[in-house]
């Protein structure tokens, strides 16, 4: 009888700490706008600016943090990320001036870079190959349930006691649940654990081994690695795009701004069955074929909702966009391991986070400053929808290039 994988139980306590961490990190900011502008009367802007600039400080970590997490494993990095943010959250209830307020954030997004997907991932690529599509699905079905657990629970929290109050409740979630179940559960490979990749016996799976950290200066002069990179980042444009302006750009239309939210949150409930239905494809499909698709669909519902008239391209655009943003990242992170292999992953999967974390930086004040000039969204739906899609075929063409100076996921992980 096969004994019980301990990937498999590594990756639940690792879908329980993604769902906490992205809802307190990411989520949960939000709802705390509101009381902050209240409490302080600071300027919605300087409120979000925080949250701004910590995505800026993850982003510029990722690649020294990849490089970290493909020697040394992510099992001390994700602690040590959780008890920083318990620190730092447990200091931001005693704020009382803008220039503290960002500067937690700052320091909070130390914790970004260490404690959520990227890290997340490069455990999965490290114990998982066969059966990686199944569980990138597992880990991002379960944390996307983060943004439905985290708003109304911090709705709740805050105005049962105060703002203050939550930050700390948060803190002490990160240091007595998040930290202690990253430092007890998770391993760097199966090895440190007896067992081989995916569990299989050692006949059938590869086993993990480092690669030279030089090899990334080899991907880096890719063509391949690059279009990959572009047709992301055109990705990550057009989700920002939505994601910042679909809810205003209906109520300018003349929706209610409650069913202008409810379109919102019927794209993000697709997003979730999304995962369950596009991530185990890539088992039985390519992966370049996979994404391409995905992010095209992404590109189209831009589209979709200038051209189509009235609640046609409302739903075109909600159905096209809830369907493929929520699948298109397991589906890169399952593609750069199978291209690249998991010894380099986390350092290219940090330079990856850096273009797309800048990206989600600087679009939202291109798409205000674009709105200013032209006096609506409709050209900027347009110009970065084709962007979107006609950018993401680059990655269709990708397996037909070389990969200079490396080998491939299955060599690079085969001794």
């Amino acid at each position: 009888m096969r004994r019980w994988y301990y990937g498999w139980s590594m990756l639940g306590v690792l879908a329980i700490t993604e769902t906490i961490s992205y809802g307190i990190l990411i989520y949960a900011f939000s709802v705390f706008v509101v009381p902050l502008e209240e409490a302080f009367g600071w300027s919605r802007a300087t409120i979000n600016g925080a949250i701004t600039a910590a995505q800026l400080v993850a982003g510029l970590l990722a690649w020294p943090v990849g490089v970290v997490l493909d020697r040394y494993g992510a099992r001390w990095m994700m602690t040590a990320g959780a008890l920083w943010a318990a620190l730092w959250l447990g200091a931001w209830g005693f704020v009382t001036e803008p220039w503290q307020h960002i500067a937690v954030w700052v320091m909070l997004g130390i914790s970004m870079a260490t404690t959520l997907y990227e890290p997340a991932f490069v455990v999965v690529a490290q114990w998982f190959e066969r059966r990686r599509s199944t569980a990138l699905t597992v880990l991002t079905f379960v944390a996307g349930f983060a943004i439905i657990i985290a708003t109304p629970s911090t709705t709740w929290l805050i105005h049962t006691y105060s703002w203050q109050v939550t930050t700390w409740v948060y803190a002490a979630v990160m240091l007595v649940v998040v930290a202690p179940l990253l430092a007890w559960w998770i391993r760097k490979s199966p090895a440190d654990v007896g067992a081989t990749v995916d569990g299989l016996p050692a006949t059938t799976s590869q086993t993990v081994r480092a690669v030279p950290v030089g090899m990334v200066r080899d991907v880096l002069c890719e063509q391949g690695f690059w279009l990959l990179v572009a047709a992301f980042l055109a990705s990550t444009c057009a989700l920002v795009v939505v994601l910042q302006t679909f809810v205003p750009l209906l109520i300018d239309r003349g929706y209610a701004p409650a069913d202008a939210a409810w379109y919102a949150a019927t794209a993000g409930v697709l997003a979730l069955p999304s995962r369950l239905l596009f991530t185990p494809l890539g088992t039985y499909f390519s992966r370049y074929s996979l994404a391409t698709v995905l992010c095209v669909m992404q590109g189209l519902a831009l589209i979709a909702l200038m051209l189509l008239p009235g609640l046609w391209g409302v739903w075109g655009c909600v159905v096209l966009f809830g369907l493929s943003f929520g699948a298109i990242t397991p589906a890169r992170a399952a593609l750069f391991a199978d291209r690249y292999g998991v010894g380099i992953y986390g350092a290219l999967s940090g330079i990856l986070a850096l273009v797309l974390t800048l990206a989600r930086a600087v679009m939202p004040v291109l798409v205000e400053l674009a709105r200013e000039q032209s006096g609506d969204y409709r050209g900027i739906y347009i110009w970065v929808g084709i962007f979107s899609a006609v950018g993401s075929l680059g990655i269709a063409v990708v397996p037909a290039l070389r990969q200079s100076g490396h080998e491939g996921s299955s060599r690079a992980n085969a001794d």
